[in-house]
């Protein structure tokens, strides 16, 4: 069975979290974290500012770090960030959203949760906006302030709202 996140006791973590230095105790934090049901990796580094609002399952791979103001969740659907990923100040990773409804007083209609992955090695620029049902290629990068509404290949750069890949990164070969 998948692990999830389990909303009331991530909530009170993170208000524990709140009170500690930005960027100190990164070790206490992924192990918080991870008692309330994120499948964080020990060496994963976030800051005491991110808010996790999700009741689905996340998963944080290795070495990757996770700047200042970021919001993750949404929804329940999953979102998978890899591992050596690098996320910038005020991203907002958010797999949730409605359905436009068509009758009623409201256009926001049923709500609908679609999940996220984020590849290993990858690089989000600051204030840039990841929505559901994308997924982000390994060691791609996408420039500050995009808004990431399909899926970007790995090894590239992307930009824009909406982002679209401008140029391949070269890939080393090892020759």
């Amino acid at each position: 069975m998948t692990k999830r996140c389990k909303p009331p006791l991530l909530w009170l973590t993170q208000l524990f979290i709140g009170i500690l230095p930005p960027s100190r105790f990164f070790p206490l934090k992924a192990r918080l974290l991870s008692m309330s049901g994120v499948d964080i990796h020990a060496t994963a580094r976030l800051y005491s500012s991110v808010r996790i609002v999700t009741s689905g399952h996340l998963a944080i791979g290795a070495d990757t770090f996770i700047g200042h103001q970021v919001l993750i969740g949404g929804g329940d659907a999953s979102i998978s960030i890899g591992s050596h990923c690098d996320i910038a100040p005020r991203v907002t990773i958010l797999s949730g959203s409605h359905e436009i409804a068509v009758a009623g007083p409201k256009s926001a209609g049923k709500g609908n949760s679609k999940p996220i992955v984020i590849e290993d090695g990858v690089w989000i620029g600051a204030g840039s906006l990841i929505l559901g049902g994308v997924r982000i290629g390994q060691r791609s990068v996408i420039g500050a302030g995009s808004v990431v509404v399909r899926d970007i290949p790995p090894h590239c750069v992307a930009v824009g709202s909406p982002c679209r890949a401008i140029r391949s990164i070269a890939v080393e070969t090892g020759a």
